[in-house]
């Protein structure tokens, strides 16, 4: 059959979108970059620890993607502001060689690490972290790469070890429990896990909830809200708090006035 001329005229019209479609979608592509994928590595150990018997130490860092992975290493001392929040400070505490390593596809390379620095009474923490250098491929221009950055923890511990904790301060402030948690010992200790269960006057369980916490360091403390049911508030008599980290358990039990729900 041959076609008449409004169904041509259609067609062309229709190529003629597509192509303005087509354009259109290079276009964008090439201002909204793609997202390329970052290098895929792991490290072994994940912590390092020295004392007075081991002052140097090994990393093996393991290039598991299929490209050549370039990486630079720096060291900061690792430290708490009053509020928890992890403060970092270059550092030649940290001896570690190299510190720009090049490591080809599916291959291994070691970096040595080792202090000078003398055992105290107090732990010392510090980070090393691993950057990814990103590459200067052609194919890679067009693409948004994720850059990879890992920070290895590394501690000089004490001569001594105290690991104790408290729950310092508790509050409720429009609805939110604020949790205080004081690391008394000279190492660190990780929060796993703070579990809060609010109780009424007849002893039962009005709610339930469970966060995750960190790192404290030795003589710091680290501060942690959560999230009250609007409803449940008044009905409180009591909230009992159970803190689970890798060194200790700490428990806690607040007395809740009404007048701490208030808004």
């Amino acid at each position: 059959m041959i076609p008449v001329k409004g169904e041509m005229l259609i067609k062309s019209n229709s190529l003629k979108i597509l192509h303005l479609i087509s354009i259109l979608f290079f276009c964008l592509t090439l201002q909204f970059p793609t997202k390329g994928f970052s290098a895929d590595f792991s490290i072994n150990p994940i912590k390092i620890f020295f004392d007075s018997l081991n002052k140097t130490n090994i990393l093996a860092i393991n290039n598991e993607s299929n490209e050549d992975l370039t990486l630079h290493l720096k060291a900061y001392t690792w430290e708490h502001n009053n509020k928890g929040k992890d403060i970092y400070t270059l550092t030649k505490d940290i001896i570690f060689f190299p510190k720009i390593v090049t490591i080809k596809s599916h291959e291994e390379r070691i970096i040595r690490l080792g202090t000078k620095i003398s055992q105290g009474k107090q732990e010392k923490t510090y980070r090393i972290f691993i950057e990814e250098i990103p590459g200067s491929s052609p194919t890679e221009t067009t693409a948004v790469k994720i850059i990879m950055k890992v920070g290895v923890p590394i501690f000089i511990m004490p001569q001594k070890m105290d690991a104790r904790g408290s729950v310092e301060t508790l509050d409720i402030i429009q609805g939110e429990l604020s949790v205080a948690v004081k690391n008394d010992g000279n190492i660190h200790f990780i929060v796993r896990s703070i579990k809060t269960e609010g109780i009424d006057e007849a002893g039962n369980s009005l709610f339930q909830n469970e966060i995750g916490g960190g790192y404290v360091h030795g003589s710091n403390s680290k501060n942690f809200t959560i999230k009250i049911p609007e409803d449940n508030c008044p009905k409180l008599k009591s909230i009992n708090i159970d803190i689970s980290t890798d060194r200790l358990l700490m428990s806690k039990k607040i007395d809740i006035d009404k007048e701490m729900c208030a808004p």
